[in-house]
């Protein structure tokens, strides 16, 4: 493959994904694992190598979004530490376990699994206006963070767009402190999965364990910006299109994906 368009792919993927998550509230890992997975396929990488690496280097790029993003959550008062913590201490030995399985699994199987997730997480976004907190426990939601964190480690993405919902739904939270205490969750769940798939992987050139340090510092140099202006969007258009577009891209990817 042309450098020149490989980085150019790695730049424009940093881009959406940076502006999804500051439009939306949805984490870039959606994007960004199955563009990286197609890239490196197309370059003739194996697939099992491609796919994981894909998840490796998409949970290491969330990690410093999600600890920005936890911190400054936690200085507004929208996270429940209380349940944060031990929800995100399950999270951390299922982002472990996620990382094992994938590292043990068939590319096939990744593919089939991401794809799926990705035409129910597209349903739940197309959904997710309906969702109101419910009466459930606070206490009985602390075990979805294993779930979170077993996703994040699986298949590289935050885990926060399917552990928000199920916070309203099944622990009763607003929404707001969902997103806030789904976060520190997420920034917990991707450090360990990151630092899992650091020290799994084979390495090679450019590469520490499954984490690809070209495709890193690509991705998170143009999402970071991207993010900061997707925020300030949010509040100037109205983002049930772009919303419906995201949905449609989701949609096609996880057929592709599954395929």
């Amino acid at each position: 493959m042309d450098p020149v368009f490989y980085i150019a792919a790695l730049l424009l993927t940093g881009i959406v994904a940076g502006l999804a998550t500051g439009l939306l509230g949805v984490g870039g890992g959606f994007i960004i694992a199955p563009v990286l997975f197609f890239l490196m396929e197309s370059s003739g990488t194996p697939e099992d190598i491609a796919i994981r690496t894909a998840f490796a280097t998409s949970l290491a790029v969330i990690l410093p979004a999600a600890l920005t993003g936890a911190y400054s959550h936690y200085r507004r008062g929208c996270v429940d530490a209380g349940r944060a913590i031990p929800m995100g201490a399950l999270g951390v030995c299922g982002s472990i376990l996620g990382v094992l399985t994938a590292t043990s699994s068939p590319a096939g199987v990744l593919r089939a699994i991401f794809g799926l997730l990705l035409i129910l997480v597209s349903l739940q976004l197309l959904l997710s206006s309906r969702i109101s907190p419910s009466h459930g426990k606070r206490n009985a939601a602390i075990s979805l963070g294993f779930i979170a964190g077993f996703l994040s480690g699986l298949l590289g993405i935050g885990g926060g767009v399917v552990l928000v919902p199920l916070l309203v739904l099944v622990g009763g939270f607003d929404v707001l402190e969902a997103v806030g205490t789904s976060s520190v969750v997420i920034a917990m769940t991707a450090a360990s999965g990151t630092v899992s798939y650091l020290l799994s992987g084979p390495g090679g050139q450019f590469s520490v364990g499954y984490v690809n340090l070209v495709q890193f510092m690509a991705i998170a140099f143009m999402s970071v910006p991207a993010s900061r202006l997707g925020v300030m969007a949010a509040h100037r258009i109205d983002v049930r299109y772009i919303r419906y577009l995201f949905i449609a891209l989701l949609l096609v990817t996880g057929f592709r994906m599954i395929l």
